[in-house]
């Protein structure tokens, strides 16, 4: 039986290549530094690369900033975003800028959860009460899918009006509301003021000087396809206290299967 030799050849293989885009990014002292990246970056590879380029010490709060100047906003671009789709909302003539320096919070919520929910702001509903501690009730909303209701007090501004109002505010995982009615959290006293499941949080920079607000911490809202930010319009603005800084929690649960993995 004779065997013969047979060449097979094989298709040439093409390495993937993917677009590559040049982005600027600000540091703290200002300075901006322009770097090559492929079009599939996230804020997570954005701090690794810097950190390699100015030989930081990696301490896992280094932190990228989508920045607004002209209306004195920032927010925290999570690790697992696109940065260039965050760019691709920015719009043509925007003077929106990226920003690399450090956040000492970054990961406070996940190191330090019961400090996010502070016993007086957190609603216990009839069938856990007596049941479950405080802490036990919050270790239970975080291993599952359930969303606590926070509430408290902020100050509001309407659209078109100079003056901040002091409303109360309830947190929901289906979003966020103000009673027009005292403290009453019945749903005909209750009026929808943003969801997050679609939008961005941003806190303010210089909340009295820009806004005239009653003190200078504060955020608003944005939902995220909306490329307007020649106006305030399109932001629901709250200062004061509390509630602010336990709005992400709302952002984690409805993003709890991409955080999962970033962690």
């Amino acid at each position: 039986m004779n065997f013969h030799a047979r060449r097979v050849t094989l298709p040439t293989i093409t390495p993937l290549c993917l677009p590559k885009r040049v982005i600027k990014v600000y540091s703290e002292d200002n300075t901006s530094r322009a770097v090559e990246v492929p079009s599939d970056i996230t804020a997570r590879d954005i701090c690794q690369l810097f950190i390699l380029k100015n030989h930081c010490i990696d301490d896992h709060s280094w932190t990228l900033f989508e920045q607004i100047p002209h209306l004195s906003i920032e927010r925290t671009i999570e690790d697992h975003e696109s940065v260039m789709e965050v760019q691709a909302g920015w719009g043509m003539d925007s003077q929106c800028c990226l920003y690399f320096r450090k956040n000492y919070a970054k990961y406070e919520f996940f190191k330090k959860p019961l400090d996010f929910f502070p016993e007086h702001m957190v609603s216990v509903s009839s069938e856990s009460n007596g049941i479950m501690n405080h802490s036990q009730l919050i270790q239970t909303f975080l291993s599952s899918s359930s969303c606590p209701e926070i509430h408290g007090f902020l100050h509001a501004k309407e659209h078109g009006r100079k003056s901040w109002k002091k409303f109360y505010f309830v947190l929901r995982r289906s979003g966020l509301y103000f009673s027009n009615k005292g403290t009453s959290k019945e749903p005909r006293h209750l009026q929808f003021i943003a969801e997050f499941s679609d939008s961005d949080v941003y806190t303010l920079l210089s909340g009295k000087k820009v806004y005239g607000a009653p003190t200078d911490y504060g955020f608003c809202v944005k939902v995220i396809q909306c490329r307007d930010f020649q106006s305030l319009s399109v932001f629901k603005s709250c200062f004061i206290n509390d509630l602010t800084v336990i709005l992400d929690y709302t952002q984690l649960q409805q993003s709890r299967s991409v955080l999962s993995v970033v962690l």
